[in-house]
């Protein structure tokens, strides 16, 4: 049996435990755990009935790096991407993080059409200085990996996606 307990809960002398009782076997459980109570998600790893990771939060946090004028739903396309990151699911990763890039711009008035013409759009009206285009460019030819070609992903430049992102994202909404 493992049992878990929420940091947070625990900080504000809150009990909220979870008990996971699990057979023996061959297996791995990898995921996030949302407490229920504040909503605070960690992730944890667990083989053959032992808890192997359990860390306070999230890794990667860079969507608490985000600006407070970035839209929630944008925020939360962008925990997605790490979420998905963490799962090692590469390919949704970078999926959400170029859905944030097209719909970050249509927020700042930019039509929905291909998103190579919406970056050259937002490039010519100075909402991305040449930097923060090239990264975003790049972004964009990522998130068309993941999403339209059957290529294999690097997890490093994954993590470099949501960073980048997140950097834009920031550009953008100042």
């Amino acid at each position: 049996m493992v049992e878990l307990d929420c940091p947070k809960c625990l900080e504000r002398k809150l009990s909220n435990r979870l008990k996971l009782e699990i057979y023996e076997g061959n297996y791995e459980i990898r995921g996030v755990i949302r407490c229920l109570i504040d909503q605070h998600e960690r992730p944890i790893v667990i083989n053959k009935n032992y808890l192997h990771q359990l860390d306070e939060s999230l890794p990667g946090e860079q969507s608490s790096r985000l600006l407070p004028s970035v839209p929630d739903d944008i925020k939360d396309d962008i925990r997605e991407a790490e979420r998905a990151n963490y799962a090692q699911c590469y390919k949704a990763c970078v999926a959400m993080c170029r859905r944030a890039l097209q719909l970050s711009l249509i927020e700042k008035g930019i039509a929905d059409k291909n998103l190579s013409a919406m970056l050259q759009e937002a490039k010519e009206r100075n909402l991305l200085n040449q930097d923060t285009f090239v990264f975003a460019t790049t972004l964009k030819i990522y998130g068309d990996k993941g999403v339209h070609k059957n290529e294999k992903l690097e997890p490093e430049k994954v993590k470099l996606a949501i960073y980048v992102a997140v950097q834009m994202l920031n550009e953008l909404f100042k």
